[in-house]
């Protein structure tokens, strides 16, 4: 099991102020893209995000979750920067068609699905994606509380897929990640759960803790 810290920033400057925070605590973190297409709200570009002489010499492997309508658009710019994995939804296009193209690259490929899609849509691909991101929350904004249905989809995946690594994005906070964990995520994502705490490396091991 690992937390992966998650950043959603919508300006520069948050941004390197997050990535600052969570330097060094661990091996992984979530970088979180919006287009306000995909979803209403819109957030640092890649280049934007790219172009940091922090994240140039950035410690930690990097992960991009594209809530986006294109994610093909942006496959290329992620391994010219040595992005680890990319998250594309399936509610983005043509889940098999995106999954061909995303292939060509050497990155880690993940497919994410809304509270709302049943797991059958992604079953389909188990054989052919690293990792199943299951949001618990609705993507586009921080802060959300988690979705309590969530825990019965991450057991029916679990069962149906039990080799598969599953991810789980949205709401997770002390009070519930060992729940989360349980459940059989491997990877949880924590944004304003982490974040909220006044020092962040004590909220980081406080949450490790607790799972």
């Amino acid at each position: 099991m690992k937390i992966i810290p998650a950043i959603l920033a919508t300006d520069i400057k948050k941004l390197e102020h997050d990535l600052l925070q969570v330097e060094g605590l661990d091996t992984w973190i979530q970088v979180d893209i919006m287009d306000g297409k995909f979803v209403n709200n819109t957030s640092v570009s890649l280049d934007d995000f790219f172009s940091l002489e922090l994240v140039k010499n950035f410690s930690m492997e990097i992960e991009v979750h594209l809530m986006v309508k294109n994610p093909v658009t942006y496959f290329s710019q992620c391994q010219d920067n040595n992005v680890k994995r990319v998250i594309f939804h399936c509610e983005a296009g043509d889940t098999a068609t995106i999954l061909q193209e995303a292939k060509k690259y050497n990155f880690q490929i993940s497919v994410a699905l809304n509270p709302e899609t049943h797991i059958k849509e992604i079953m389909p691909y188990i054989g052919s994606i690293d990792v199943a991101v299951l949001m618990s929350v609705n993507p586009g904004l921080q802060g959300q509380a988690f979705l309590p249905q969530t825990l019965e989809k991450i057991k029916e995946l679990r069962q149906l897929a039990p080799d598969l690594k599953i991810e789980v994005d949205g709401g997770i906070n002390i009070e519930n990640i060992k729940s989360v964990a349980e459940a059989g995520a491997d990877y949880l994502v924590v944004g304003s759960g982490l974040f909220e705490g006044e020092d962040i490396k004590k909220r980081f091991k406080e949450l490790e803790s607790h799972a």
